[in-house]
Formats: C-alpha cells, structure tokens, sequence
C-alpha cells in the first residue's frame, strides 16, 4: 500500500504541473519495480507450499495468470525506466528556415 500511497501522491502533484525532481520520478518507478518483483515472488512462494503439501487457498491457475501479470507489468516498467532514465536523448534538430528566421 505504501507504494500506491506514494505513487498517487506524486500523480497527484504531477496532474497539478507541480515541478517533480527527477530523484523523485526515478524514485517512483523504481518502487513499481520492486513491487512487481515481490509480487512475483510471493507467487512462487505459494507454488513452492502447495508442491510441498502445505495447505494454501491460491489455487495454482490463481497462481500461474497473477504472476503472469507481475512479470509483464515488471517488464512495462523496465522498459518505461530504461527509456525514460538510461537511454540517451536524441538530439531534435531545428528546421534551417526556422533557425534562419530566429537569427534575423
């Protein structure tokens, strides 16, 4: 929860053209992150007790479909952080006739 709570917290101030430090916006999907992360770790932990007997409501299709969705939405934000955050900017060049229009 705390990870939504901080999320929508910073849609919230984003929505209002609120100025976001990049620290911040870094900060948030790195959270996204770990929370596919866990997700699809608490999805093999319930695979693993019912292989192992132990008593879980989760039924194994609950299992199989909730860490599909975790495994793609990890890869959403992966590829939204490397994007967003890694990859280098490319550089727009302005029209010559604009420029030239600029300079008289």
């Amino acid at each position: 929860y705390s990870v939504h709570a901080f999320m929508y917290t910073y849609y919230a101030f984003r929505a209002m053209k609120c100025p976001i430090p990049k620290w911040m916006q870094v900060t948030v999907t790195v959270f996204q992150l770990s929370q596919m992360v866990v997700g699809c770790f608490v999805n093999y932990k319930a695979y693993v007790y019912k292989q192992n007997g132990a008593s879980c409501a989760v039924t194994y299709a609950n299992i199989f479909w909730s860490f599909v969705m975790y495994a793609i939405y990890f890869g959403l934000f992966l590829h939204f952080f490397c994007v967003s955050y890694l990859s280098k900017k490319p550089v727009t060049k302005v029209n010559d006739e604009n420029e030239r229009k600029k300079n008289k």
